[in-house]
């Protein structure tokens, strides 16, 4: 029997029409989608008209579903795997669904979509030809001020990611430990209504932040270490 194929699909950052003609016809045609939560899945779903199956792929469930997602492959059945934003596995659950049906010859074939880190680099002002993706630092603070320490005389962008709730928390710990006066870009609801880009210094965006406390989306961008901190 053929076996299906396993389709990695890119959804938008924050606007739901920012999705290609050839992910919304995938998502129609899969029998199944994998997702990482179902109420997400179901609103952008239900955006272009689309009814299917859902099986949840976080954390929590990963491993499990996606021994069950694999069996249904063999057996000739397609599915799509989509995350609640942007490109799957990028910082995202689904590494061992895909993993696993690339050790067992499963097709897999990518639908790209758009990133909030190249949408963030787009728009901050620094040179992308080359910079450093580092995503999601330690929810610990010691831990993320030593994985900062690390980092603090890299000579390219560095790019940060992490929960909408500690945007302050990173902000504080960047500047404490690369200095106020580094060179940075905060790239927050990229796509959405109230998108905000605010470039400056760690500390004049962490002025901002600690006093604009709402939770949202963020990209944040550090400039490389070309001039003295303070």
């Amino acid at each position: 029997m053929k076996t299906g194929t396993l389709y990695v699909v890119g959804t938008p950052i924050g606007h739901p029409d920012d999705i290609s003609l050839r992910a919304i016809e995938t998502l129609k045609r899969v029998d199944f989608i994998a997702c990482e939560e179902r109420k997400i899945a179901r609103r952008l779903l239900h955006r272009h008209g689309i009814e299917k199956d859902l099986v949840e792929i976080n954390e929590h469930t990963e491993r499990e579903a996606a021994d069950q997602l694999i069996l249904d492959l063999a057996m000739g059945k397609s599915v799509a795997l989509i995350s609640d934003c942007g490109m799957p596995i990028f910082a995202d659950p689904g590494t061992h669904l895909l993993n696993e049906a690339l050790d067992t010859g499963i097709p897999v074939t990518v639908i790209p979509g758009p990133t909030s880190l190249t949408t963030a680099l787009a728009v901050s002002g620094f040179d992308a030809h080359r910079f450093y993706f580092y995503g999601f630092l330690s929810p610990k603070r010691p831990e993320r001020k030593r994985e900062l320490q690390r980092l603090r005389t890299f000579d390219a962008p560095l790019v940060f990611l992490d929960a909408p709730y500690r945007l302050v928390q990173v902000l504080e710990d960047l500047v404490s430990t690369f200095g106020g006066g580094r060179p940075a870009t905060v790239a927050a609801d990229l796509t959405l209504k109230f998108e905000e880009v605010r470039r400056g210094t760690l500390r004049q965006l962490l002025d901002h932040y600690a006093t604009h406390t709402r939770k949202r989306e963020f990209v944040i961008i550090v400039g490389p270490d070309t001039r003295s901190s303070h």
